[in-house]
C-alpha cells in the first residue's frame, strides 16, 4: 500500500523557516532549541506553565473570543444542533436547553487548581451532553447505548484495543484538536498528570497509557491542525497568556511520542512531524460550523490533504467516490445534513458531517414543562465520579438536570460536603437549589438515607417537618438546619405546577409598553405585529 507524507499544517510546508515562531509566537519558544524527546517536554512544560489564572468564573467570558462561531453564537463541541447565546448557560433538561463549561480531562480525575479553570482544555459544550459523557474517557465506540442529535457524539464499549471500558468517542471533527489539547495537558501538567490515572494517563510513555497514546497520535494526524484551532489557540493566549505548542507545531507529538524523539526541535525552523507508515487522508472541513441559522448560507468544504478530491452527499447516505464531486460552495436554504469524504490514491478519509439547522419565524419548539417526579441525589444526577468526601479546595457547584428541575449542590458557607452513587449529605453552610424554568415548584419531600441521626432541613430560615416543603416558586434553596454533623439525602419527590407551552394573545392586551418582547432572534419588539414571540420567557401567539 503506498505511502503518504501527511502534510502537517495547511499553511505551513516543512523545511521553510519561520522568521520567529509560528502564528505570532516570536521568541515564545525560543528556550526550547535544540531539545529532543523527554527533554523537550519538560522544557515546553516550563515555557506554558505557569499562566495566567483566569478564574472559573472568567471562562464565560474567554469563550466569547476563544469560541465564537462566524454567526456569533457558542461554539459548542459536543452537539452539532445547538444555537447558543454566550448568556445561555445554566439549567437543562435535554441536549439544546443550554451550554456548559466542560474539562476534557474531567475534574474529578484531577481534583481542583488552576487545571479546572484552563481555558485551552476546559471548553464549552452541550450541558445535557456534557452530563451523559460524565467522567468517561475518549475513546472509539462499538456499541452505542447513547447518541448527540445527528449522531454528533457517542457513549458505549471501546472497539479501541487495549481498553474495555465505557467511551465517550466525539465527532471525527473535533478528534485532532482533542488529542491535541491532550498532549498539552501531560506536557503542561507535567508532574501531575500520571497522577489522573482512569486508564488514560500514567507514568509510562511520557504520561498516557500505550493504547492511549496510539489513538490520540492517530486521531491528530487524521484530523491536522485548521484555521479554527490556530485561531483559538491565539486567543487562549490572550486570555491566560499561554499556548498550546502542539497546535503552532503540527506533528511536534512526533517528536516526544513517534519517530522524531532524537531529532532536536528548532522553534523557527521547524520540519513537522513525521511520514506515517499507514496511509492518512485529513477529513474535509467546513467553512461553517454546523448548527443553526435564520438566514441561507453557502458552505464551503477543504482538505488539509493536498491533491485529495472531496466527494459529498445531502441527502441522508453515506459519501463515497460515485457521490457529488465538490467544486463549489454548497448554498443551503433549508435544513440540511453534509457528509463528506475526502480520497486520494485509492485512500479514503474520515467521514466528516455537519448538520445545518435553517430557522423560519415561528418554527421554535415548543418548551418543555418541569414535570412529578423523584430525583435521586447522587453522583449520577450530577455527573461526577465522586465516591465520598469532597476535597475541601473544590468549591465547584455540583450541578444536574432531571424531569425539568435544575438542581444545584453548593458549597456555600459551608466546609465540607460528600457525594457518592447513592446520595448527599447536607453540612451546615451548604445550599441544595432546585429550580424549573416553566412552571413552579410546589412540594418537596426529601428522603432521607435510612438511619440518617439528623433531618433538620430549612427554607427561609423555616425548619421543614419531615422534610416536607409546600409553596408556590420558581427556586426553592433547601439548608442543613442542625449545627452538628449532617442530613444524609437519597433523593427528593417534587410536585410541579404550571406550563408555559404556547398562549396565545390579541394586540388589545397592550403587550407593548408593559411587558419586555422578543422576538426569535432574541431582539427586543418596541411594538410587534402578529407572530410569534418571547414575553415574560415564555412564547406567546399575538394575533
Amino acid at each position: 500500500m503506498k505511502k503518504l507524507l501527511l502534510t502537517v499544517a495547511m499553511t505551513t510546508i516543512a523545511g521553510i523557516a519561520f522568521a520567529q515562531g509560528p502564528n505570532e509566537s516570536g521568541t515564545y519558544y525560543q528556550a526550547a532549541d535544540g531539545k529532543s524527546g523527554a527533554a523537550l517536554k519538560t522544557t515546553l512544560s516550563k515555557i506554558i506553565n505557569p499562566h495566567t489564572n483566569i478564574g472559573y468564573d472568567g471562562l464565560f467570558k474567554a469563550y466569547e473570543s476563544t469560541d465564537r462561531r462566524p454567526d456569533g453564537k457558542v461554539r459548542d463541541w459536543y452537539s452539532a444542533t445547538t444555537n447558543y447565546s454566550f448568556s445561555d448557560h445554566g439549567g437543562y433538561r435535554q441536549e439544546g436547553d443550554s451550554y456548559n463549561r466542560e474539562h476534557t480531562v474531567p475534574q474529578s480525575w484531577f481534583g481542583s487548581g488552576i487545571i479546572k479553570s484552563d481555558v485551552i482544555q476546559v471548553v464549552p459544550t452541550d450541558g445535557y451532553v456534557n452530563n451523559r459523557r460524565s467522567n468517561y474517557p475518549f475513546g472509539e465506540v462499538l456499541n452505542a447505548t447513547y447518541t448527540s442529535n445527528q449522531g454528533y457524539c457517542k457513549l458505549g464499549s471501546c472497539k479501541t484495543e487495549g481498553y474495555s471500558g465505557t467511551v465517550f468517542e466525539p465527532n471525527d471533527e473535533i478528534k485532532g484538536d482533542l488529542a491535541r489539547i491532550y498532549f498539552y495537558m501531560v506536557t503542561c501538567y507535567e508532574s501531575q498528570a500520571a497522577g489522573w490515572g482512569h486508564g488514560v494517563f500514567s507514568n509510562a510513555n511520557q504520561g498516557f497509557e500505550n493504547w492511549a497514546v496510539k489513538m490520540l497520535m492517530r486521531w491528530a494526524k487524521q484530523d491536522p491542525v485548521d484555521d479554527r484551532e490556530t485561531k483559538r489557540n491565539m486567543a487562549c493566549y490572550a486570555c491566560q497568556k499561554n499556548r498550546n505548542p502542539f497546535v503552532d507545531y503540527p506533528g511536534l507529538e512526533d517528536y516526544i511520542w513517534g519517530d522524531k524523539k532524537t531529532t532536536a526541535f528548532s522553534y523557527d525552523r521547524f520540519e513537522g512531524g513525521s511520514s506515517v507508515e499507514i496511509p492518512v487522508v485529513a477529513m474535509p472541513v467546513f467553512s461553517q460550523d454546523a448548527g443553526t441559522y435564520y438566514d441561507s448560507i453557502s458552505v464551503e468544504l477543504s482538505c488539509a490533504t493536498e491533491g485529495a478530491v472531496i466527494y459529498y452527499t445531502t441527502n441522508g447516505t453515506e459519501p463515497t467516490a460515485q457521490s457529488t464531486r465538490y467544486d463549489k460552495a454548497i448554498s443551503i436554504s433549508k435544513t440540511t445534513t453534509i457528509k463528506a469524504v475526502a480520497i486520494k490514491g485509492g485512500v479514503t478519509s474520515w467521514h466528516a458531517d455537519a448538520t445545518f439547522i435553517i430557522m423560519e419565524a415561528g418554527s421554535q419548539e415548543e418548551l418543555v414543562p418541569a414535570e412529578d417526579g423523584t430525583i435521586q441525589l447522587c453522583d449520577d444526577l450530577f455527573g461526577t465520579g465522586y465516591a465520598g468526601p469532597i476535597n475541601t479546595n473544590d468549591t465547584q457547584d455540583l450541578e444536574g438536570t432531571q424531569n425539568g428541575v435544575n438542581i444545584v449542590y453548593g458549597l456555600g458557607s459551608g466546609q465540607n460536603r460528600y457525594c457518592n452513587s447513592s446520595q448527599i449529605r447536607l453540612y451546615p453552610g451548604n445550599e441544595l437549589k432546585l429550580s424549573v424554568t416553566d412552571g413552579d415548584i410546589v412540594s418537596l419531600e426529601f428522603l432521607f438515607a435510612e438511619g440518617s441521626p439528623y433531618t433538620t432541613l430549612m427554607v427561609g430560615g423555616q425548619d421543614l417537618q419531615e422534610g416536607k416543603w409546600s409553596g408556590q416558586a420558581k427556586t426553592v434553596t433547601v439548608m442543613y438546619g442542625g449545627t452538628k454533623k449532617h442530613a444524609r439525602l437519597d433523593g427528593v419527590k417534587i410536585g410541579v405546577s404550571g406550563s408555559a407551552g404556547v398562549k396565545t394573545v390579541s394586540l388589545g392586551n397592550q403587550l407593548t409598553g408593559k411587558r419586555v418582547v422578543y422576538n426569535l432572534r432574541g431582539q427586543r419588539v418596541a411594538n410587534p405585529a402578529n407572530g410569534l414571540y418571547f414575553v415574560d420567557r415564555k412564547k406567546v401567539i399575538i394575533k
